[in-house]
């Protein structure tokens, strides 16, 4: 059977807190296994080779000669934070977005609302502090009927089963993207899906982008370490009621496999979304 290479590059916009490092390295280390683990049980002969950045360090590949993937990964940082590092991964997604066509981006809780207002920007899309607060522990999410449809449509491999209605996945997030309007959105643009908190978990461009603002690659050690840390000054009630909430079963691996159906969709031959780069300063073209 031939072998199909999916290269990443794994932008860490974070560090994990120090317990969960220790045992299971950089977010990009978590999403490798997570997702190699999946090709393997759902797309025989699919394999993913990565590369960790450090974009808080102004890291980013060289080249983009041998990435297929861009990947963003959750931070305790806000999207709309005044701070060169967030504004050079801005710009740097709308430039990729718009001048490598066949580069696939997925994003994870901050790489979710980082992308969404990056690309989206321009139709009104915007991150900000949810009025309803924090999202804690594992929350069921009501997957869209258009992003199933669109999901099925784009695959370009037989798949074991098909995208379910419902998945469960671990949540800690006080931002949320807001859309104006469904109307508002690129005609090839859908939302993944809701949960009773969060309008917006995720966005879908078929064989170009997919984001999710719940967190597969998270378990209950991941969770409660974080919230160890996130929620040290919390009230002791508060932090004892997130960490029962985050001490349940999750779909991490269903949101995986989902993933690697993304990765393995054929791509487009040019993104929807016109250049618009609001504020910053862009990075030059990127050379093949």
């Amino acid at each position: 059977m031939a072998t199909h290479t999916i290269r990443i590059a794994m932008l860490n916009a974070d560090i994990p807190v120090p317990n969960v490092f220790a045992q299971r390295g950089t977010y990009g280390n978590i999403f490798h296994t997570l997702l190699s683990e999946a090709a393997a049980r759902t797309a025989p002969g699919v394999k993913i080779e990565s590369a960790d950045y450090d974009v808080r360090e102004g890291h980013y590949p060289a080249s983009l000669s041998n990435v297929d993937v861009l990947l963003i990964t959750g931070s305790a940082s806000s999207a709309y934070d005044n701070v060169e590092w967030i504004k050079r991964l801005d710009d740097y997604v709308l430039d990729v977005y718009t001048t490598h066509p066949r580069i696939k981006m997925f994003g994870s809780c901050f790489g979710h609302q980082l992308m969404c207002q990056s690309l989206l920007r321009p139709y009104g899309v915007i991150v900000e502090n949810d009025p309803n607060g924090w999202e804690l522990g594992v929350k069921e999410v009501l997957l869209k009927d258009e992003y199933r449809s669109a999901v099925e449509k784009a695959s370009t491999r037989a798949m074991p089963s098909p995208v379910p209605q419902t998945m469960r996945l671990q949540m800690v997030h006080a931002d949320h993207v807001r859309i104006p309007s469904k109307e508002s959105l690129p005609e090839s643009w859908t939302t993944v899906g809701r949960t009773k908190h969060c309008a917006v978990q995720g966005m879908y461009q078929p064989g170009r982008v997919l984001t999710l603002q719940g967190h597969f690659e998270f378990d209950r050690f991941v969770n409660s370490e974080t919230m160890k840390v996130f929620g040290a000054k919390w009230d002791s009630e508060v932090l004892k009621k997130t960490l029962e909430a985050i001490d349940a079963d999750d779909n991490s691996l269903v949101a995986a496999e989902m993933v690697v159906r993304f990765l393995t969709e054929e791509g487009v031959e040019k993104g929807s979304v016109t250049r618009k780069v609001v504020g910053g300063l862009l990075t030059p073209p990127l050379q093949e």
